[in-house]
């Protein structure tokens, strides 16, 4: 049976589990530099590392801007000459002392330096990029490494046991049910996009349902009339309800919403925020706020726009049909072992 090394510790606490046991393989999330380490030595040396992109695709292509600008791709000569110009600028000046610190990371593994690389293209070393996206969702790459698979995002399993709170009879109205959420990580402060959400919409005629990520319902400012609220619950129950999702862009919900063909308002610039809210925009299946504190009159003004446009709920259904179709955990499983049966046994 193949010995995997899930990656989430320092590059010497690699080699010494390594050092440990035989692995057949290491995976590893898009921002792990230290991956390089392993990707310098022989592949007879070393186990197979795979990236499990639970992020946007961040490595360079010629059809797209530098990751973290959240640009939209752009192609032919033009575009190209935009895309190259902006590269140059992101390593040269923008990202010039992250680069400078993954080199030093880089000269300590006795790894290669980046060599005027974008630091996550990185990951073009890797032995398999599995994004956690159907490419519906990701901006198309004609210049794409052949060693990239889509295999649809990783969703929880069905949640049927889950216990719903009292008043969730109360959703089978004929009112829109507007879902917010600032997700489990950038919830610190509800102020960003809860409370103006639940400002935009008080006076609506619609049901607002407000998840907390886990944070006590206390923390939450005051609830309108219209509006519930839960610490959490399972998307596969709350999404095929919901007719609009107000979100700071995780990259785990969005695919829960358009699995269900939930389309989109988004505002968020923390982490990868910025590259999963310019997706949304790109992909049609919702509106970007471009920012992680709206104002309660655009949010009201785009959830509005959503509701009455039905092309966004169509793309977002679309998007939902390649999810489903996805072959997941499964097809990704398959695929890991086809790279380690390839490889044979390791000394």
């Amino acid at each position: 049976m193949p010995s995997v090394l899930l990656c989430s510790m320092p590059a010497d606490g690699i080699r010494d589990a390594l050092a440990r046991e035989t692995v057949d393989a290491v995976l590893h999330e898009p921002t792990f530099v230290g991956i390089a380490g392993l990707q310098s030595l022989a592949p007879a040396l070393r186990p197979l590392t795979v990236m499990c992109g639970i992020l946007p695709l961040g490595i360079s292509s010629r059809d797209t801007a530098p990751f973290g600008l959240g640009l939209p791709p752009r192609s032919g000569i033009t575009g190209r000459m935009r895309n190259g110009l902006l590269r140059w600028v992101a390593r040269a000046i923008i990202l010039r002392p992250v680069h400078r610190q993954a080199d030093e990371v880089l000269r300590q593994l006795g790894a290669p330096p980046l060599g005027g690389r974008f630091f996550l293209d990185l990951l073009a070393s890797d032995d398999l990029l599995a994004q956690f996206t159907v490419p519906d969702f990701e901006y198309h790459r004609s210049d794409a490494p052949a060693n990239l698979e889509f295999f649809g995002p990783l969703l929880p399993r069905s949640s049927a046991a889950t216990t719903l709170p009292p008043w969730w009879p109360q959703l089978g109205d004929s009112r829109p049910v507007i879902h917010v959420s600032q997700g489990t990580v950038a919830n610190q402060d509800f102020g960003e996009l809860i409370r103006p959400t639940l400002r935009a919409l008080a006076a609506e005629d619609v049901t607002i349902v407000v998840t907390t990520g886990g944070r006590p319902l206390g923390d939450l400012p005051e609830l309108p009339a219209n509006a519930f609220a839960a610490e959490f619950i399972p998307y596969d129950t709350l999404m095929p309800k919901t007719d609009v999702f107000v979100t700071n862009g995780g990259y785990g919900g969005l695919h829960s919403a358009m699995r269900y063909g939930v389309p989109v308002v988004v505002a968020g610039d923390t982490e990868d925020k910025v590259e999963t809210s310019a997706r949304v925009a790109w992909a049609g299946v919702g509106v970007n706020l471009k920012t992680r504190g709206p104002s309660p009159r655009s949010v009201n003004h785009a959830v509005h726009r959503v509701l009455n446009d039905p092309g966004f709920a169509r793309r977002s259904a679309l998007i939902g049909e390649s999810i489903q179709a996805a072959p997941g955990v499964a097809g990704f499983a398959a695929s890991l072992e086809r790279l380690i049966e390839a490889r044979g046994a390791r000394p």
